[in-house]
């Protein structure tokens, strides 16, 4: 049985992504969706322009973006470590699909009021922080090991071509009618949620699949089904007891190991009363103690947090700081295009670098040029190397996502997967909103010349953090047991 079982799992293993079925419906629905998405991202605000409301309060929508994702970044990651990810990658698809189509029907008839404008950016958001991780736990399921780090730099490579394709799209058809992208923007989601409806059967195939392997306590007697809750999809537990390899017996076994904790509960024998279920917050916040305890994770999003305030930051500076000059709005365009097409150049080569240079290097790389180019633009005045600093960062980023996507798609435990990606994002999120303010202050009392070696000192210190961390940990034995 072993020996038929390495055998299919090599014969996967050597299928390769664009011949896996799966993983290609998710990435067309996706890339579809994605397209339309950044068509609505950039035409929402032009519509209330257009509606008559003022700048500002066009602007209430990206708060609205932002309050959304920070509040609902934790407890996505829950839903998607204890419900069907098929299901909630359908809410979110088909939610969006009657927002963005409402917006549709009433840009058609009528001028957009703004109450709809934020009603739909905070759907989207719900949409995207519930799709997300339930899509990341998907691609873990259906994509071997060996191809994860390709498959998420096949994902960035599909943002970023989203990215650079749509605006012009949107131009397009803004020229032909206002209302003519949101209703394309709707079809995407209608293509996502059928693609995501023809994974049904081979994920629910999968998950019986995992659900009958062999329990490393299946010799002892096991208590009443109910007297433990079942995680990861119904799944057999995964006792996670400081690091150690044993599983905790699903449908109500021995033993509670906490995910990411040391603690177990006593053990049930006879006809002693089973163990008293967790506490939502406690299950809750369970892939947030699993980055606070673990060090690697500790010193990334530590590290990840501060590259994301420097990135946002270093973004409104260069929108800001040239885009307030002459010519500055064609200028701006030109330079975030530029940066498009690097990220999608960055995500295309994320493979070939992620397994030829230490993580250390990759994570150093971004930050060091962007440091360089930052420093050339205050030595000599020049907005083309400050854009060119941003480029920099935006070629790197991909690869350092395709590596800590891979480190925690072989490392994370499955049950805790979702909480512990969603934590992560939070902590590394969580100075974002500072960035454009910082960017503002710099500007109000520095040239930008000025503010370049602001960021280049910043970039230059991230870069020597960067080289400093330690090495990610091996796959732990828990994680091989079910392999």
């Amino acid at each position: 049985m072993e020996a038929t079982t390495a055998a299919s799992q090599a014969a996967v293993d050597a299928v390769p992504l664009r011949a896996n079925r799966e993983f290609r419906l998710l990435w067309v629905g996706q890339a579809l969706s994605d397209f339309g998405t950044s068509m609505t991202a950039l035409v929402l605000p032009l519509a209330l322009l257009s509606s008559g409301y003022s700048t500002s309060a066009t602007s209430t929508i990206g708060t609205a973006v932002l309050v959304t994702a920070m509040v609902l970044r934790m407890p996505a990651g829950y839903l998607t470590d204890h419900y069907s990810h098929r299901r909630l990658m359908l809410v979110a698809d088909l939610a969006r699909l009657v927002t963005v189509a409402t917006v549709a029907v009433w840009t058609y008839l009528d001028r957009l009021p703004i109450a709809l404008a934020v009603v739909t950016v905070v759907v989207a958001q719900v949409g995207v922080e519930l799709f997300r991780p339930s899509q990341n736990a998907t691609v873990r399921r259906v994509v071997p090991a060996a191809q994860l780090g390709t498959a998420i730099s096949l994902n960035q490579a599909r943002a970023y071509a989203a990215g650079i394709i749509a605006p012009a799209v949107a131009g397009v058809l803004i020229a032909a009618s206002l209302w003519l992208p949101f209703a394309i923007d709707a079809v995407t989601y209608a293509v996502s949620a059928l693609c995501v409806l023809a994974l049904y059967r081979p994920l629910r195939r999968a998950e019986a699949a995992r659900s009958a392997r062999p329990d490393a306590g299946a010799g002892r007697t096991a208590g009443r089904a109910g007297a433990q809750e079942a995680e990861a999809d119904g799944g057999a537990k995964k006792a996670e007891a400081g690091g150690g390899a044993k599983k905790a017996e699903a449908g109500g076994g021995a033993k509670k190991a906490e995910a990411g904790g040391g603690a177990e509960e006593p053990e049930a024998g006879g006809g002693a009363k089973a163990a008293p279920r967790e506490r939502f917050l406690h299950r809750l916040t369970a892939g947030l103690r699993h980055v606070v305890r673990d060090p690697f994770l500790r010193t990334l999003a530590g590290l990840a947090a501060g590259d994301n305030f420097a990135f946002q930051a270093l973004a409104y500076a260069l929108l800001l700081g040239i885009g307030r000059e002459h010519n500055g709005a064609a200028a701006v365009g030109l330079a975030m295009s530029a940066a498009a097409v690097t990220g999608l150049t960055g995500s295309l080569i994320a493979p070939f670098l992620q397994h030829r240079l230490r993580m250390q290097t990759v994570m150093a790389a971004g930050p060091a040029l962007a440091g360089v180019m930052l420093a050339l633009a205050w030595y000599t005045g020049s907005g083309i190397a400050f854009a060119a600093g941003y480029s920099a960062l935006c070629l790197l980023t991909p690869v350092n996502g395709a590596v800590f996507g891979t480190i925690l798609a072989t490392t994370v435990p499955e049950n805790i997967y979702g909480r512990t990606t969603t934590a992560l994002g939070f902590i590394t999120e969580i100075l974002q909103p500072l960035g454009p303010l910082t960017a503002g202050l710099l500007l109000t009392y520095l040239s930008l010349s000025g503010a370049a070696a602001v960021f280049a000192l910043a970039f230059t210190v991230l870069a020597v953090v960067a080289l400093l961390m330690p090495s990610p940990p091996a796959v732990p034995d828990t994680e091989k047991a079910t392999a």
